[in-house]
């Protein structure tokens, strides 16, 4: 039997879906681990910090923008920045979740560089979920969709990502500089995979690409896709039914979904077809 598909859907501005890039970070890579929380099994039966296991699971990695979605749904952006009690706890929250994950160093206030201007982090994600022969040639004509990719492509994009993170967030480096994005490309995705002996483009031409409108396009409609499935935060993720959770904290359950439907008389229909959710 084929593992169970799930997306996670993710901004480079959520600081939430920071702490689950690095999850399944930790799921794909189970060296990258910190030995102490490993040893002494700190992690274990949190929901918002244990590592999954994905033996199970191909997880495809989805990036969008969130401002559309906000639109979308009313919201105004950042809204967990509009109350300031709540601003607050959200940074200290993830400053915890980070510090059990073994990476400290998130700031208890506001990043200098945050919200970021995250375009083209997102679009130069984007191509890489697309795989290998997409990066070389990027194409208009390539579905939208998100795709089960390699472990080895898969390794390499969640490394990708969590760096992104990490130097916006603990490196407080703004990641909307393109300089800041060919250096991490080059050390993340183009070393590592030219070392497996795939070919891709160096960071340079990764950011060109990512200019591209094949790239813009790709990505807008990814992100038009996540309006249209009544997506309202990040991270999201969807299971290979429709059906959508919200929030890092929901990610067991979002892994869980499959047999839980099995086992279930109910069979709750899918939330993230937008149709079904105006219903509520």
């Amino acid at each position: 039997m084929s593992p169970a598909t799930l997306c996670f859907w993710f901004e480079y501005a959520s600081p939430y879906s920071m702490i689950t890039a690095l999850r399944l970070l930790y799921a794909l890579s189970p060296e990258r681990v910190p030995l102490a929380q490993a040893a002494a099994g700190l992690l274990r039966g949190s929901p918002s910090c244990d590592i999954p296991d994905l033996s199970e699971t191909s997880v495809v990695f989805r990036p969008f923008s969130l401002g559309p979605v906000f639109k979308a749904v009313g919201q105004v952006a950042l809204p967990n920045m509009a109350v300031p009690i709540k601003a607050k706890y959200l940074f200290h929250d993830v400053a915890r979740a980070l510090d059990a994950l073994g990476q400290p160093g998130f700031p208890l206030q506001r990043s200098t560089t945050w919200p970021p201007s995250s375009t083209i982090a997102g679009r130069m994600t984007w191509m890489l979920t697309q795989g290998t022969d997409y990066v070389n040639s990027p194409s208009a004509e390539t579905p939208v969709s998100g795709q089960v990719l390699d472990l080895a492509q898969t390794k390499v994009i969640a490394e990708f990502v969590w760096r992104v993170y990490e130097t916006e967030f603990i490196g407080d480096v703004d990641i909307g500089n393109s300089e800041v994005l060919v250096k991490l490309w080059d050390q993340y995705v183009y070393q590592p995979s030219k070392a497996e002996g795939r070919d891709l483009p160096d960071g340079r031409a990764a950011v060109e690409l990512a200019e591209g409108e094949a790239v813009k396009g790709g990505f807008r409609d990814s992100t038009q896709e996540a309006v249209d499935s009544g997506f309202f935060g990040a991270p999201s993720f969807t299971t290979e039914d429709g059906d959508m959770y919200w929030g890092n904290d929901r990610l067991f359950d979002a892994l869980a979904h499959d047999k839980v439907q099995d086992a279930s008389e109910q069979k709750a229909s899918g939330f993230c077809v937008k149709a079904k959710a105006a219903n509520l």
